[in-house]
């Protein structure tokens, strides 16, 4: 379930005095206040939705919002809403949000460059990712040895129809069958052709 919503925050409040109360008719002191509006996800602030101002006049009580005041009450409050800043943790979910994309950004740009070092020169342990061409289901190899210039390798027992199930068919119990070599060149031409997509080290 995810949660969302919106919510408000009092941001700032000021006095100012001599301005008439259309309501009591009297020429006196309104408590301005601006409340912040944000949207949240999980209760995280993920960024602002606005802002309100309100009017409290202080000898009878009533309450406005900006468009029931009075000219001269409402460019009051235009002032106070105009000194008062927008928090920045208003914001603080969408720099979540964008450090986790850098995150996986950078992430994946390393992996890329390792896949290039790990294509050109291969290491015992290695997991060779593929898609299977006569059954179009997704598989691995895992190398064993390697010589100057061949790779042996295991065949996986399994194959899943789901790319991103095939790291919870990677296990040592899954490698049965003979193990057979093929030449570096090989593997790095089925690479280009996009046969093999990746390498788990």
């Amino acid at each position: 379930m995810i949660f969302y919503g919106t919510k408000g925050t009092h941001l700032h409040s000021e006095r100012k005095s001599g301005i008439k109360c259309d309501n009591c008719n009297e020429n006196t002191v309104h408590n301005l206040s601006v409340y912040g509006k944000y949207a949240y996800l999980y209760w995280i602030p993920v960024f602002p939705m606005g802002r309100k101002s309100f009017s409290e006049c202080t000898n009878c009580k009533v309450t406005l919002e900006q468009n029931g005041m009075n000219e001269k009450l409402k460019n009051a409050s235009k002032e106070v809403s105009k000194n008062t800043k927008t928090p920045i943790w208003y914001w603080s979910g969408l720099g979540i949000i964008l450090a986790i994309i850098g995150v996986i950004i950078f992430t994946n740009l390393k992996h890329s460059g390792d896949l290039q070092d790990y294509i050109n020169e291969p290491a015992v342990g290695d997991v060779i990712k593929y898609k299977n061409s006569e059954s179009g289901y997704f598989t691995t190899l895992k190398i064993t040895s390697i010589t100057a210039d061949s790779v042996f390798v295991i065949q996986n027992d399994y194959e899943t129809n789901k790319k991103s199930d095939v790291n919870e068919i990677d296990k040592l119990a899954n490698y049965t069958e003979p193990s057979y070599f093929m030449g570096k060149d090989e593997i790095r031409n089925l690479f280009d052709e996009k046969v093999f997509y990746d390498i788990k080290r």
